[in-house]
């Protein structure tokens, strides 16, 4: 299965320090949320979400590409070793859902 679809709630959101990374693909920006709790880390200075189908919701921002891998393995190196990059299900306003990824903390 190839994922087109990235779910940001950081730096990598429009109008953030790494939303550069985007610049090179086309691709369709939407409002989004997942379920998760925020870990405040200290050692990285920003805080990283774990993933919890019932925990509080996390509001960010959806992108769909199906150029999405020619950028992915850039972004996987700008998170660095305390994120990892899973799937999960990500919900639009909509009401509607899909299979994204999205950078949790890595336990």
């Amino acid at each position: 299965m190839r994922i087109q679809y990235l779910f940001v709630y950081g730096s990598l959101k429009p109008g953030e320090k790494a939303h550069h990374y985007f610049d090179q693909i086309q691709g369709i920006w939407c409002d989004a949320y997942c379920f998760g709790n925020w870990i405040d880390d200290i050692d990285i200075g920003y805080p990283i979400i774990s993933l919890d189908t019932n925990g509080e919701k996390i509001e960010g921002k959806l992108f769909h590409s199906n150029q999405l891998q020619n950028i992915i393995k850039e972004i996987d190196q700008y998170e660095g070793e305390e994120y990892k990059r899973v799937i999960t299900k990500i919900h639009l306003n909509n009401g509607s859902s899909v299979k994204a990824f999205i950078y949790e903390k890595k336990r």
